[in-house]
């Protein structure tokens, strides 16, 4: 019988991104772009971050959202001083409160410090 870490390997082996499951969930929060008039401020949301990789993340929120809404979000990765601001995200899917984000835009220091917990995680984890 295969772990579901053996599992989650072998998938990522048909990954162009390889996603990893975060050992202790973390928090992020979230804001719906869309026109907010004059005086509107975006409404933020907080949501727990599962699964990350470097072009998505798989997040619970009580945010209601549908596939094709974009949202910005602040990651806050463990034992790093500063968040992964992402610009921009798509709702690819939805089921129930859980949401798959596809990230459409990101600066470069965002994508180094994803790639480095990535990195970090996936090494403690072998």
């Amino acid at each position: 019988m295969q772990t579901a870490h053996h599992r989650e390997t072998a998938l990522n082996r048909f990954r162009r991104y390889p996603r990893v499951r975060v050992p202790t969930p973390f928090t992020c929060s979230l804001a719906r772009l869309e026109s907010a008039g004059w005086f509107r401020k975006p409404i933020e949301n907080v949501g727990v971050v599962y699964d990350l990789s470097l072009r998505g993340v798989r997040v619970s929120t009580e945010a209601p959202m549908k596939p094709g809404d974009l949202v910005a979000l602040t990651l806050r990765l463990p034992k790093q001083v500063a968040p992964a601001e992402i610009a921009v995200a798509t709702v690819r899917w939805t089921k129930d409160q859980i949401y798959g984000l596809s990230f459409r835009r990101l600066s470069q220091s965002s994508l180094n410090r994803l790639n480095k917990y990535m990195t970090i995680t996936m090494m403690v984890r072998d």
